[in-house]
């Protein structure tokens, strides 16, 4: 692999060798910012050295060192005032467990990190951080798409325990390659490689409790790597710090594929089963619909009636309704042959609303206008009632009406020659 400065980079080449982590920044293996890449290329030829350098555990170590006293005072706190949250994602996490070892071992990992769910999301597939990440294993949008997730408006895969497993276990995989022991590993998993990287090659720091201890990690990341060892601490043996022991029961479901849109309430009823117990099996659907193309888990014995089902379903045809051009408030005329009552807001809008219907149902009555409480649309309809009467009258009868209605506001001419005469006497 060569850089964009044309100098070769030499691969790992076994466990003591790191696959040099600028060279994989630069080429795009892994989404960091600009500022980012910008600044991990000046640092180039030292941070190659660095993490080589620092990276002190082999593959034959033991993965995680549990006897930290920063890991016992995590333990306390879970079985005191986190309690509560501990032992409900131990309850949680009991039917994905099983799959997730297997997943991850499958990799060559340790079968502990199926544990890192429990402090990241509580083993809750539909848990969202304020930062976007998703997902039991909380991957954010750019990392889950790099590594082969789903993300789009019908299917979001961060959610699916078990494809999200699967990116997690690479993810995981190339973190340890770039770092060599699982604390680092699992504070660039939390903070990010780059993070982590730059510190190495600028830092004079030993490891990650000598990067924790010096200060120069997030809060947060100096409290993930104690939390995970704890969490993996009480698991391990959950009786013995007053925990109860769950039951870890894989779950048993068959795959079907959907070759086309159905909701997952419609593919509930053709295999008897609530649509919840389905939407549980399939957390990875956004809106309750299957995209074309989906394979769908459904329970053991469910998969034939639901393939049978489909062959001779038909999808419901629903009324299409569109809003009339100048109804005010969303009112709207059926098309497509069906005549649908609409309520209008007063006279006018009825007229409209009228004007707007197909020209074949114009003459029908069925625009019905209405008043809304509190408007002035009763004044109005009075107002138009007078307006129409007073048309339809002879205009004779009008004249009359005017000339009173002038010599009652005319003014009252005074009496000039009988007041003259009165002076003159």
């Amino acid at each position: 692999m060569t850089n964009a400065r044309g100098k070769g980079w030499v691969c790992r080449g076994g466990p003591h060798f790191l696959l040099p982590l600028v060279a994989m920044l630069v080429s795009g293996c892994f989404h960091v910012g600009p500022s980012a890449k910008q600044a991990m290329t000046s640092a180039a030829p030292g941070a190659e050295a660095a993490v080589q350098a620092k990276a002190k555990h082999s593959e034959a170590d033991a993965p995680f060192d549990l006897e930290n006293p920063a890991v016992q005072s995590r333990v306390t706190a879970f079985q005191t005032h986190l309690r509560g949250f501990f032992d409900g994602a131990l309850t949680r996490g009991a039917k994905y467990l099983p799959s997730m070892r297997d997943i991850l071992v499958r990799e060559g990992l340790p079968a502990e990190l199926a544990y890192l769910p429990l402090i990241e999301s509580g083993y809750r597939p539909q848990a969202v951080s304020p930062a976007g990440a998703a997902g039991p294993w909380q991957f954010i949008p750019e990392t889950g798409r790099r590594y082969g997730l789903r993300i789009d408006s019908l299917v979001d895969e961060r959610r699916d325990p078990i494809k999200s497993t699967q990116a997690a276990s690479q993810y995981l995989k190339d973190l340890h390659e770039m770092f060599g022991n699982w604390e680092l590993s699992l504070a660039a998993y939390n903070t990010g490689e780059y993070r982590v990287a730059r510190i190495l090659a600028n830092k004079d720091v030993e490891d990650y409790w000598d990067m924790r201890e010096r200060g120069y990690l997030p809060s947060e990341t100096s409290a993930y790597v104690p939390k995970f060892l704890a969490a993996v601490q009480i698991a391990k043996r959950p009786e013995d710090y007053g925990f109860e022991t769950p039951t870890h029961k894989a779950e048993r479901y068959e795959m079907v594929d959907v070759e086309r849109t159905v909701s997952l309430r419609a593919a509930a009823d053709l295999c008897g089963l609530s649509a919840s117990e389905l939407a549980e099996l399939n957390p990875a659907l956004r809106s309750g619909i299957t995209p074309s193309g989906y394979s769908l888990r459904v329970p053991v014995g469910k998969a034939e009636p639901l393939r049978i089902g489909l062959a001779n379903y038909v999808e419901p045809v629903h009324a299409r309704r569109e809003v009339a051009r100048g109804a005010r408030g969303g009112r709207s005329i059926a098309k497509g042959g069906r005549s649908t009552t609409v309520v209008a807001q007063g006279k006018r809008g009825a007229d409209r609303i009228a004007g707007a219907a197909p020209r074949w149902q114009r003459g029908k009555r069925d625009v019905a206008p209405t008043a809304r409480k509190g408007s002035a649309a009763p004044v109005r309809e009075a107002k138009l009632d007078i307006a129409r009467r007073a048309a339809t009258r002879p205009q004779a009868a009008e004249k009359p009406r005017v000339e009173k209605r002038r010599a009652a506001t005319a003014p009252a001419s005074k009496p000039v020659k009988k007041a003259a005469s009165k002076r003159r006497g």
